[in-house]
């Protein structure tokens, strides 16, 4: 009997622990996007316009918490698959990223972004993709 009695108490407190750990989970938003695409374009269409500097979108990102690479490359000579580059081949591009956008225990991932500026260092254009990793 004493022994059955344990055994009820110690799968009482397990469930107790297993509830308590789903409940806290759940408050926490530890799964929940920190930024998702379509919030990061809307901040771009309310205060970042076309025509603003490289120092200014800079300095945009940074407010919003994204990572950037400081300072645009050059299009000349630069490749990529989704030819974003090769629209402006005399202008430049910023790469900047929220890399942990969406947390996850087995799949995760982040925004990356591209900002295409012309010769004169003046935003044309821009481009977002989520990407995913996994285990």
């Amino acid at each position: 009997m004493l022994r059955g009695g344990r055994q009820r108490i110690r799968v009482i407190i397990v469930g107790l622990l297993a509830v308590g750990l789903v409940l806290f989970l759940q408050d926490n938003n530890w799964f929940q996007p920190r930024i998702t695409q379509a919030q990061v374009r809307q901040a771009i269409h309310d205060s970042l316009p076309m025509g603003s500097t490289v120092s200014q979108t800079v300095a945009f990102l940074t407010a919003m918490g994204a990572e950037t690479s400081g300072t645009p490359y050059a299009n000349r000579g630069a490749s990529s698959s989704d030819g974003f580059e090769q629209r402006d081949p005399s202008g430049s591009t910023l790469a900047a990223s929220f890399p942990y956008a969406y947390p996850g225990i087995f799949v995760s991932g982040g925004i990356y972004m591209k900002f295409g500026f012309n010769a004169k260092g003046r935003l044309t254009r821009y481009a977002l993709r989520d990407v995913y990793t996994g285990l």
